[in-house]
């Protein structure tokens, strides 16, 4: 019972000194614009954006003949598919008692 009220105690503190920092933040940003009037500040004059349609295409995009060899170059670098050998024998788990607890 008193765990849970210090709990719950230190969490509105911790919530309050996270709120009050951000009001520092807001009004030094607040500070900093009010003193440099000259500089403008794009992001707040921004309107809604603009909806845009983009057309599909039922091809694929071409990629040039370097860009290709390229592309299949490091594809053979990073995608190494070794053969794994073939046996009648079935697949044992760990043994009893060598598993990590």
């Amino acid at each position: 019972m008193v765990s849970a009220s210090l709990l719950s105690v230190a969490f509105i503190v911790s919530s309050l000194l996270i709120v009050s920092s951000f009001e520092n933040a807001v009004i030094k940003v607040q500070q900093a614009t009010a003193q440099n009037p000259n500089k403008s500040d794009s992001t707040l004059k921004l309107g809604p954006p603009q909806k845009i349609t983009l057309s599909q295409s039922s091809k694929p995009p071409v990629l040039s003949p370097e860009k290709k060899k390229a592309l299949e170059q490091d594809q053979a670098k990073t995608h190494h598919n070794p053969q794994l050998p073939i046996s009648d024998q079935s697949i044992l788990g760990p043994i009893l008692g060598t598993q990590a607890q």
